[in-house]
């Protein structure tokens, strides 16, 4: 079966490179722009943007095709990652001839990129990273990150990479996924200090419940809440964390080097009776296992406040330029009853942000499109703007916002993120960002930004010193990913929807545990872990 499929991949490539006219475009050296004399028009598909406005009109869409001479005319595909695939693999199946040039999104991860690429819809690009990335080479060294570290991450089991990379350093996103955030305004009014133990926590929550923190005399506080997209993340991990390590896919790091699975340990029973008592109590909403973030958003925004602590925020939660985000503070990772205490630091890793498709005339010019994408000036532009529009060098007076953690100020940032705007592609495609410029930012400290981005980044040190790094960035070889295609998923379901029923008490903890852990069994969890750490003893020595 295997081989058939191969072989008819070969016959669509061999078609393809007889139908398609020469390359008759002569590029100019890597690292040099434009392009070429000849203006190369691609086709760009792209994710819808809330708040990208005109993707066609947009500043850097236009600074691209002045530097390069190129003209990109977009295709836009469903917003969620989810329906983008299937829109893609809707036009693989009826032949792929709507397909555009490019795709700015990696398709799932490596595991659905080899299979494109063995259909012959995706053209492998491993031999471009060798001769055609002068800007990729720049922006590494100036970073002082080694591409042949970074490759392994996004070469498939066949040898091959599909497409160009993004790497996007930051302290704070390698610690936000297990955070939990307070409303420190009510830790004030109430006269109550950070709480440092699942004990101090509960009772912060009670206390928030109520003893009307906000002031209006209405019995209105929810103490804790959260929405379903950070409900693995934000809220099972933060609480599950003082009582075993939470990780993505529930992975272990045994003291024999090799990986262990957590969802199914004595700890994780405890940390879901604990979690179920302060449920039952009153104390988290059950809307945070069900609502989405617009309607965690339509809570949050009224005044006065109602919600004391929350699993995560972002500008989609309260507007870039409300003050209420710098009050939102980051607590310290409990301590739990046996005196455990876990964060996770999730190492960044590189990932494939933009593929080639076989309908693309000029794949090298297309490549070398996403090589500039990855320069520091355009590497900076998808996130933060235009220096001297949405960003300036700091002033004698600013800030560093994460200067406590040793990183000197960069940039002061002007426009504020989550907002409409039509500058940049909000960190759509390829880019190489690193603690330099992400960590960097600074701002003057009467201005909003400071408000909320120092605060921050006086208040992640207790994150910061307990955190150990995730076991993320595994790459499978055949047999392996054969086996995590047909398992993972289940698993993880499994786990978060056990978790979800045991928590608000659908399921009991207490007599049904039993019946919960030997279906593991069942599902192959003995076969998924198998494959796991043979993935980690070959990548990092583990015996």
């Amino acid at each position: 079966m295997k081989n058939t499929r191969r072989f008819f991949a070969l016959l669509m490539v061999m078609m393809l490179a007889l139908t398609a006219p020469a390359m008759a475009i002569e590029l100019s050296a890597p690292g040099q722009i434009p392009l070429s004399s000849e203006t190369i028009t691609f086709t760009v598909g792209v994710p819808q943007s809330a708040v990208v406005e005109d993707w066609e009109t947009n500043g850097q869409t236009l600074r691209l095709e002045k530097d390069l001479n190129v003209d990109l005319q977009f295709v836009e595909l469903p917003s969620d990652g989810n329906e983008l695939i299937q829109k893609v693999e809707l036009m693989i199946m009826a032949g792929g001839e709507e397909l555009p040039d490019v795709i700015m999104h990696g398709l799932g991860g490596l595991a659905n990129l080899v299979k494109y690429g063995e259909m012959g819809m995706i053209v492998p690009t491993t031999e471009y990273y060798q001769t055609q990335t002068g800007f990729i080479d720049e922006t590494l060294a100036l970073n002082n990150l080694n591409k042949e570290d970074l490759l392994p991450y996004v070469t498939c089991y066949d040898g091959e990479i599909y497409g160009v990379f993004a790497y996007h350093g930051f302290l704070n996103n390698s610690l936000s996924a297990s955070r939990m955030l307070v409303y420190k305004p009510w830790l004030d009014a109430l006269g109550i200090e950070f709480p440092k133990t699942t004990e101090e926590f509960t009772e912060m929550l009670r206390r928030f419940k109520n003893d009307d923190p906000n002031g209006n005399g209405e019995a209105d506080e929810i103490a804790l809440m959260g929405e379903k997209g950070t409900l693995k993340s934000n809220l099972m991990r933060f609480l599950m964390n003082p009582f075993i390590y939470t990780q993505e896919n529930y992975y272990l790091r045994n003291e024999d080097g090799t990986v262990g699975f957590a969802a199914n340990k004595p700890e994780w029973k405890e940390g879901v009776m604990w979690i179920r008592s302060l449920v039952e109590e009153g104390l988290i909403s059950e809307l945070s296992i069900t609502q989405d973030a617009a309607s965690l958003t339509a809570v949050m925004n009224p005044e006065p406040e109602v919600v004391g602590c929350v699993a995560r925020i972002s500008a989609t939660n309260l507007g870039a330029t409300d003050v209420r985000r710098g009050h939102y503070t980051c607590l310290d990772p409990l301590e739990g009853p046996a005196g455990v205490k876990n964060h996770q630091w999730t190492e960044q890793v590189p990932s494939i942000a933009m593929v080639i498709t076989a309908n693309c005339e000029y794949p090298e010019a297309a490549f070398r499109v996403g090589d500039y994408l990855c320069s520091d000036l355009m590497s900076i532009w998808t996130r933060y703007g235009e220096e001297g529009v949405d960003w300036i060098k700091p002033s004698e007076e600013a800030v560093g916002t994460f200067e406590t953690l040793g990183f000197e100020p960069f940039m002061q940032v002007l426009s504020s993120w989550g907002v409409l705007q039509n500058q940049w592609w909000a960190q759509t495609g390829p880019r190489i960002l690193s603690d330099r410029v992400t960590a960097g930012q600074a701002a003057a400290p009467d201005a909003l930004a400071y408000n909320a981005a120092y605060h921050m980044g006086q208040n992640i040190m207790g994150e910061y010193e307990t955190a150990t790094p995730v076991i993320n960035g595994l790459v499978f070889n055949e047999a392996e990913q054969e086996v995590v295609t047909e398992l993972q998923s289940t698993i993880n379901d499994y786990v978060l929807t056990s978790f979800s029923q045991f928590i608000t008490g659908a399921r009991d903890v207490e007599t049904e545990w039993d019946a919960y852990v030997a279906e593991f069994d069942k599902m192959g969890l003995d076969a998924y872990m198998d494959a796991v750490n043979s993935c980690f003893a070959r990548m990092y020595g583990a015996n």
